[in-house]
């Protein structure tokens, strides 16, 4: 590997663990003039991979929210097996708190198998799931929705969710990385998430292993809540042993 295609190597690894970079990191780690880091960045931005800025980029996937029926499709049935796993976590007449996303959905879809539940959503994609689903009580939270997530945000659902109290929850995300947490695209998605978190006992996230070393612009929590990430089985053991050294489990 030669020495540009290393250092551009190590921009990427940056953006994806951090979400941003600054020429003048580059800069100092390889000992380069800041003309040297605009060139890559340049070539970068022109892969695809970053989006420049005034002092460094970000990550070009920061910026991009793909609608919620195209993430269907996208890593089906790793999320399946992440949604088997959390339910294992789930007992009959446990109150359950379910944030947006794929992957609760596909929990949502297989809880007609417990007794007595309650679920607390923000996402009408999964209250209408649940609705008519008998022997589960069904709480939805109000809210501006978003029409890419379906998810409903804001002060109105934050108000709602600061009057609960909540057992487990199940937060789904968009980005994980060590430096900066869970992450999220929507600012008022990641605040009620947040607070949905705040009100609960027990919060797991719910992620396939492409979301790991990456993040979106929107920071959701750091892992001082989160009891457990739920992944499938396509983590690598070196994404598992940096996590677990930082002090986070996984189920």
């Amino acid at each position: 590997m030669s020495k540009i295609d290393a250092r551009r190597g190590w921009i990427l690894e940056q953006l994806k663990d951090k979400g941003s970079i600054q020429v003048g990191e580059v800069v100092k780690q390889f000992s380069v003039s800041e003309a040297t880091v605009r060139r890559d960045l340049e070539v970068l931005e022109n892969e695809k991979k970053c989006i420049r800025t005034l002092g460094g980029a970000v990550l070009e996937i920061m910026k991009m929210e793909t609608p919620f029926f195209k993430k269907l499709e996208i890593n089906a049935e790793e999320k399946k097996q992440v949604a088997e796993k959390a339910l294992g976590l789930i007992r009959d007449h446990d109150i359950i708190g379910l944030t947006g996303g794929t992957t609760n959905y596909f929990i949502a879809k297989r809880l007609d198998q417990f007794e007595g539940l309650t679920i607390v959503t923000n996402a009408i994609n999964i209250a209408y799931e649940l609705i008519g689903k008998p022997g589960l009580r069904l709480i939805v939270t109000g809210g501006t929705i978003n029409t890419q997530s379906y998810e409903l945000s804001g002060p109105l659902a934050d108000g709602t969710l600061n009057r609960l109290s909540i057992q487990k929850t199940f937060v789904g995300v968009d980005g994980i990385s060590l430096s900066r947490g869970i992450t999220t695209f929507n600012e008022m998605e990641a605040e009620t998430n947040r607070v949905m978190m705040q009100k609960s006992l027990q919060n797991y996230i719910v992620a396939d292993h492409t979301k790991f070393n990456n993040s979106s612009l929107f920071v959701i929590n750091d892992f001082g809540s989160v009891n457990g990430m739920i992944t499938d089985d396509g983590v690598s053991p070196e994404i598992v042993r940096r996590y677990r050294e930082a002090g986070i489990s996984f189920i």
